[in-house]
């Protein structure tokens, strides 16, 4: 699942990527973004308890991700 997780992380743009952290740090009481990034993200080292909690947050940020990118377009 952590390279699921992963993968996630990758398609994400930065503006994304920084809720993600901000919610992994809310959601787990954790204190440094830059633990979550290395860690847990990078390193592949999310406690399996988290997994799925995990998981459930990123899909709905790149779903609000992609929604924000096509509205972006219409606009245009």
């Amino acid at each position: 699942m952590t390279e699921n997780i992963k993968q996630m992380f990758s398609k994400m743009n930065d503006e994304t990527r920084e809720e993600a952290l901000q919610c992994l740090m809310s959601e787990f009481n954790l204190k440094s973004t830059n633990y979550v990034r290395k860690n847990w993200i990078i390193g592949g080292r999310i406690p399996e308890e988290n997994q799925e909690k995990i998981v459930f947050i990123f899909q709905n940020l790149l779903r609000t991700q992609v929604f924000k990118i096509k509205e972006i377009k219409v606009q245009l």
